[in-house]
């Protein structure tokens, strides 16, 4: 009865025009080499049987060539079959040479362990996953950046993923200029200057804090008291003219020096390319 509905079932199948996809000279050259390269290991694997009870260098050469010879055999069988149809394997121009001394590996591995010897478990570094014993891998740092992984004292520059899948924090560094009111300030004195290339000259980037908390979003006050920490000689002790602001309508440059004790805010919106001849600017960066 299962051998009748199975015959119907066939029939309905090449009657409906249906059929199997025909196998390429591709796929069964793909098929050959595995066939060949589990062949390969299990012939390894044999001769390290032959030897755990027979100790015998010798034999167990002779074992291991005759596994080397018959993997390189039937690997070009399947390169010749695939080329005689006119077609390539899907892993040319690998060839046998390529892959064996993989295989060796994973058989030496295995019969290391066998014998008490440990067992090396391969490595998950690189698979673009933050595994058991990795801090970061290829492709992903797992949200951490210089400030996380150097637990704030270099929080700028740049982290990477490192050999071994480790963060490295080698492109990290503290702030080049003085931390205050929640972030990094730099002046330049060469008036004119942008605080996109003031930054950048540092190896960072402009923050908008330069806008928002001392420039035309931020106030007066906030100007002073970053230009009072990047100059503490102008505080302490009191020079006879103290730092004061001043306000102006210039290009957009934000809080910047004219000349020491004056200070100049700009209330037009603070922009990170601008410059003015009469001006330098302080910079927040990050």
């Amino acid at each position: 009865m299962k051998l009748m509905t199975m015959c119907v079932v066939v029939a309905a199948l090449l009657c409906s025009g249906l059929a199997l996809a025909a196998v390429t000279p591709e796929q069964k050259c793909q098929a050959a080499k595995n066939l060949a390269a589990g062949k390969y290991l299990a012939c390894r694997q044999n001769a390290e049987k032959r030897v755990a009870l027979t100790p015998d260098a010798t034999k167990y050469g002779e074992a291991i060539a005759k596994c080397e010879a018959s993997l390189t055999k039937a690997w070009q069988g399947a390169i010749d079959k695939a080329t005689a149809a006119g077609a390539s394997c899907f892993d040319a121009p690998l060839a046998a040479g390529d892959y064996k001394p993989v295989l060796d590996a994973l058989s030496t591995n295995v019969a290391t362990a066998l014998g008490g010897g440990g067992l090396i478990l391969p490595s998950t570094c690189g698979n673009g996953a933050i595994e058991a014993g990795e801090t970061c891998d290829f492709g992903t740092l797992g949200g951490n950046s210089c400030s996380s992984a150097t637990a704030g004292a270099k929080p700028y520059g740049g982290v990477s993923c490192g050999a071994g899948c480790v963060l490295d924090t080698s492109g990290c560094f503290p702030c080049p200029g003085t931390l205050v009111l929640g972030a990094c300030w730099l002046y330049n004195s060469t008036k004119g200057a942008s605080c996109t290339n003031t930054c950048a000259a540092h190896g960072l980037a402009y923050d908008p804090a330069t806008a928002t908390v001392a420039g035309s979003g931020g106030s007066s006050a906030n100007c002073l008291t970053v230009a009072s920490a990047l100059f503490p000689f102008y505080t302490s002790p009191p020079y006879p003219a103290p730092m004061f602001v001043q306000g102006t309508s210039s290009t957009g440059v934000g809080c910047t020096v004219f000349n020491l004790p004056t200070l100049v805010r700009d209330i037009v919106p603070t922009l990170a390319d601008a410059g003015d001849a009469q001006l330098a600017r302080i910079c927040a960066c990050r």
